[in-house]
């Protein structure tokens, strides 16, 4: 009986039948829903897509932990199945992408920027470069029955996913919908999909009836599948050593085709006796050679050197297998690309070539075995190709399928393209843990402009409501452009905003009115930087718990003035102290807050200019407008609508204690009540100095870091875990670039827009523009 490796070298692919129809070269004979295949060979397939990773960008030390890993999942697959992992390059859908991030008219005067912005994107998805890259992983595996089959599925996707989850990749199985769309993309090409699993079996169709090619012409060395042409390649001759980008550069042909390894696992004790037998018989060989030698009177004997090598590379194959956990691995690389013309298929088959060369391996061209070849290529769990090379685990893992973690959630927002992949970054803050945003960078980064950006996307896409603080006047421009509010505050103004209001609901506890206190206390710490002592504290708390115990009495709404009114009227001599030092904040000239609201601040899309405050106004400004801000976003909670904060400068509000405590209050509070808040400031240092700032940067889903000085970087680098080679993606980047975190992802992007459109002007800060 021969043993499991040489069954698995002569493989279990049925006798080569000509196809009759174009039915016939889908190697496919039944499906079940929930995406097991009945192959031609009589084995039993299911398929899973996995999530990539950032390889590419990641440090020498985290390539290395991925590699280990990587092996980790390498070994985990069972000696009994056939196990085959396929990185699939297909045109991006456009009709689907323009479903998901287009922006629909609304016919309310603003319809000119969303075809700008759909015109940017429609260009973007159709470009050269708009390609998706999939990495599916397939098991097939021989049972006497469907329900066997399902329990060594179940089980082979719980490892699966410990050993992903690892590489910070995650599985998803295919049912049987996503996998025949799968295949038809590769067979019929980008042509809509269309198939009913229930509406088929009731009429009686066959499933390859959506899938199959309109007709398939097979050649020598190329295949006519339906209107595209199409050949099969694969790996002859492999380099001594191989570079892990080997798969990357591979598969960056920007043309639709798949790559995969097929991997059949060896028990380790049939690979030890194997290796065993092989190094006794290159060990016979040299000591029959050698008493050869030895009889012609030769004594001073050399040993060859092609047998020297053949036993060093033996007793290294058996110390992997023994003392390294490694395992033997037997594996097919075969490569399917698709052209539109034969011509642009030589071309492309010629690049290919090259890229092998290049890494001094040999892909060749399979000669009359193109349509087994597309049948072992594709996910389908076939392996019709014996050109079987064997390997150890790390070995094969050179083969890296990993490259670059994508960002492109359905309904999510533009921003930027992949540095690496150049496909779109479309992001859907909803989805996060949390939706807390902050982006960083030094002067001429693209701060601003890559704020308005995501402001005018927001705007023009969805219904939430948009309020800004803009402490240098940088957002009016655009809001009003958009149809938004702008409320100017300025000492002296007429426009006043009271920062006593509180709306019902206030706080984030039971007790509204104690934590109005605690952002009173913030503002008197803003009056007096040497800050209060705890006798001042007590006079405040309890002068706020009396004017708001008048109001909730039935009262008019308290002002500062009525908060001065109190402290007057208090016995302590701190107390006049206080109504002395809130004075100039009530009847003086800086009066801006201290009188009841007398602008309309109901606007959708909402600007608090306060520019012209003045330095000793503006950090008692921006803790007054987020004040305003928590009770715009408690009223729309109530009313079950979301809310986008953005505050500029954000670096101002960590100056002392308690308006820092009060900021790290608000951001709760707008997670909590469905608000969205996005910080920008140019001093990270500075910001990072505050401990309340750190935890909220670390624990913020959603980073945009931009150019950023040495300093700054360092600081970052040790808060978020950057390695080196990802902070160059921040290192003297151009305006608009940099490195997104998104969840747990870390990209580097691109994010350039159109010069030639009217919101490129309302955007950009650059002066001339």
């Amino acid at each position: 009986m021969p043993n499991v490796s040489t069954r698995l070298r002569k493989g279990k692919g049925a006798r080569f039948k000509p196809p009759r129809t174009s039915q016939d070269a889908v190697p496919v004979r039944r499906v079940w829903p929930d995406g097991v295949f009945l192959t031609d060979d009589r084995r039993f397939a299911k398929t899973w897509r996995v999530s990539d990773v950032n390889y590419a960008a990641a440090s020498k030390e985290d390539k290395e932990a991925m590699f280990l890993d990587y092996s980790g999942l390498l070994n985990s697959f069972d000696s009994d199945a056939q196990t085959k992992i396929t990185v699939a390059v297909r045109r991006l859908d456009a009709e689907a992408f323009g479903r998901s991030a287009l922006i629909p008219r609304k016919d309310d005067g603003l319809d000119r920027y969303r075809d700008e912005i759909n015109g940017m994107l429609v260009e973007k998805a159709t470009g050269a470069d708009a390609v998706v890259r999939e990495i599916y992983v397939t098991a097939a595996v021989e049972r006497k029955g469907v329900q066997e089959a399902r329990a060594y599925f179940n089980r082979a996707s719980a490892e699966m996913g410990s050993h992903l989850a690892r590489l910070g990749a995650r599985c998803d199985e295919l049912r049987a919908e996503d996998k025949l769309r799968l295949l038809h993309g590769f067979y019929r090409g980008d042509g809509e999909f269309a198939f009913d699993m229930r509406s088929s079996m009731r009429r009686g169709h066959s499933f390859k009836d959506a899938v199959a090619p309109e007709g398939v012409g097979v050649r020598s060395d190329r295949l006519q599948v339906g209107g595209r042409w199409a050949r099969v390649l694969y790996l002859a001759d492999y380099a001594s050593y191989i570079d892990d980008g080997f798969v990357s550069e591979l598969t960056d042909l920007k043309r639709p085709l798949a790559l995969s390894v097929d991997v059949s696992p060896v028990p380790t004790d049939e690979a030890v006796r194997e290796v065993e037998k092989r190094l006794l018989g290159v060990e016979t060989n040299i000591t029959n050679w050698t008493r050869r030698q030895n009889a012609n009177m030769n004594f001073n004997v050399v040993v060859p050197y092609d047998m020297e090598q053949q036993r060093k590379e033996s007793r290294e194959f058996l110390d992997d297998l023994v003392s390294r956990d490694q395992r033997m691995m037997l594996a097919t690389v075969t490569l399917v690309h698709f052209a539109d013309t034969p011509e642009q298929l030589d071309a492309d088959t010629e690049a290919l070539l090259s890229c092998a060369r290049k890494h001094l391996c040999r892909l060749a061209v399979l000669r009359f075995q193109q349509l087994d070849g597309l049948s072992t290529a594709l996910p389908i769990g076939l392996r019709r190709i014996d050109a079987v090379r064997t390997l150890t685990t790390e070995s094969l893992a050179v083969l890296m399928p990993f490259r670059v973690q994508e960002i492109m959630d359905e309904g999510g927002v533009w921003f930027g393209e992949n540095a690496i992949s150049r496909n779109p970054i479309l992001c859907d803050k909803s989805k996060l843990l949390n939706p807390n945003a902050f982006i960083l960078g030094v002067p001429g980064s693209g701060k601003s402009f890559s704020t308005k950006e995501l402001i005018a996307m927001l705007a023009l896409s969805t219904d939430d409501d948009i309020i800004i603080c803009d402490p240098e006047r940088e957002y009016a421009s655009l809001v009003e452009a958009l149809g938004g509010e702008v409320v100017r505050m300025a000492a002296g103004s007429p426009h006043h905003i009271n920062a006593m209001d509180m709306v019902e609901g206030y706080g984030e506890g039971g007790n509204p009115v104690a934590d109005k206190s605690e952002f009173v206390l913030s503002l008197f710490e803003q009056l007096d930087r040497r800050g209060l002592g705890p006798q001042a504290k007590s006079i405040v708390d309890r002068c706020t718990s009396a004017v708001y115990a008048d109001y909730l009495c039935g009262g008019e709404p308290p002002t500062l003035v009525h908060l001065r009114d109190k402290l007057l009227a208090q016995p302590e001599d701190e107390a006049r102290e206080l109504a002395l030092s809130l004075e100039l904040f009530t009847s003086g000239t800086l009066d801006a807050f201290a009188h009841p609201t007398n602008v309309d601040t109901r606007s959708r899309l909402l600007v608090y200019d306060i520019m012209e405050l003045g330095r000793q106004l503006k950090t008692m400004g921006l803790l007054v407008i987020t004040d305003a801000m928590i009770n715009r976003v408690t009223d729309n909670w109530r009313a079950g609508k979301r809310t986008h904060i953005v505050i500029d400068e954000f670096h101002v509000v960590f100056e002392n204690e308690y308006s820092g405590a009060f900021f790290n209050s608000a951001w709760r509070r707008f997670r909590k009540r469905n608000a969205f808040p996005t910080a920008i400031t140019q001093n990270v240092e500075y910001l990072l100095d505050s401990v309340l700032a750190s935890t909220m940067l670390s624990n913020s889903e959603f980073i945009v870091m931009l150019n950023q000085a040495a300093a700054d970087r360092e600081k970052l680098g040790k808060l978020l875990n950057i390695s080196r080679e990802q902070m160059g993606y921040i290192t003297n980047a151009d305006a608009g670039c940099g490195l997104l975190r998104y969840g747990s992802a870390l990209v580097p992007f691109v994010n350039r827009f159109p010069k030639d459109t009217e919101l490129y002007r309302l955007m950009t800060t650059k002066p001339g523009e």
